[in-house]
């Protein structure tokens, strides 16, 4: 008889224990307020169903409330919020990201899309919607706007080749097209010529310098950062500038490029190297491909590193 007694005092006890947590999970206003909003009916039924669901939701539904970003989120699951499914005799409780999470797995997709070869991590932040717009930029922000928007891998568009003085912004501009690319699923290289000039001339002894101008070839976009300041020598011109060049325009894929020199200065820079080997036709065929594959625009404007 003890031992009887012994279970239904125990099964008082939890009916007690019951009672007071369904008291706290109906005295939550948040909770009340998330159901309401999200038309979620808490019948008798769906609580007795639900109770452990509906508390832990309540727990860590208000962690999230305040929360500033993904380096102070609370949850066990980092990045993931609880939210509550209805259903006919239950509500369960499910674990979504969060717009923080959202955000952080878009920009890595982007950074997945957009390969940046020796250039600064502020460039991954450029954007179109951030560039100053006057007068003197409007031609060059429209066509890289337009190109970015517009672009579709099966039709060829001309790139552009940006000249224009030192600090104005023409690679800030280019990074931003590049990162618009990016976000709608366009492969894009961005690179610094003399740097990528460096990294292929120590490819040679490494054996993997074909595999580095298959990829910079076949990018879907290409833009060319600061042609023209590059080691000028024979071998720069001859075996890496000109094929490069040679198979995107055969190839029909589109080129930017960034410069302080115009076209008609690079074509006179190529035709005599440093190394002293002198070639008019063969920086005249530089030039005309670059030509073939982007239309020269001048950006003026003041200097944004002073």
């Amino acid at each position: 008889m003890k031992e009887i007694g012994k279970l239904i005092n125990l099964d008082t006890d939890i009916n007690q224990k019951v009672e007071v947590i369904k008291k706290q999970v109906l005295s939550n206003q948040k909770l009340l307020s998330y159901c309401k909003k999200h038309k979620i009916e808490l019948t008798d039924i769906k609580i007795n169903n639900s109770l452990m669901n509906l508390l832990n939701f309540s727990e860590n539904h208000e962690k999230c409330l305040n929360c500033t970003g993904l380096d102070n989120c609370q949850q066990l699951n980092l990045g993931f919020q609880p939210i509550l499914k209805d259903y006919q005799t239950f509500v369960n409780i499910q674990y979504i990201a969060c717009h923080y999470q959202k955000a952080y797995d878009a920009q890595v997709e982007i950074t997945n899309h957009l390969k940046c070869f020796h250039m600064p991590k502020k460039i991954l932040s450029a954007s179109l919607d951030h560039i100053d717009l006057n007068s003197s930029r409007a031609k060059s922000v429209s066509r890289l706007a337009t190109f970015a928007k517009s672009y579709t891998p099966e039709k060829f568009q001309k790139g552009v080749f940006l000249t224009g003085a030192f600090g104005i912004g023409k690679t800030y501009l280019l990074a931003a097209m590049a990162n618009a690319l990016a976000k709608r699923h366009i492969q894009v290289a961005l690179v610094y010529l003399p740097d990528m000039i460096r990294e292929l001339k120590s490819a040679i002894g490494k054996n993997n310098l074909e595999y580095l101008m298959s990829e910079i070839k076949n990018v879907q976009v290409l833009i060319l950062d600061d042609i023209g300041s590059e080691m000028n020598t024979q071998w720069v011109r001859d075996e890496i500038l000109g094929p490069i060049l040679q198979y995107r325009m055969l190839e029909e894929l589109p080129t930017f490029f960034s410069s302080n020199k115009t076209i008609k200065e690079l074509i006179t820079d190529y035709a005599t190297t440093n190394d002293h080997v002198v070639s008019v036709s063969k920086a005249e065929r530089i030039g005309d491909r670059i030509k073939a594959l982007a239309d020269e625009i001048v950006l003026t404007g003041k200097n944004y590193r002073y």
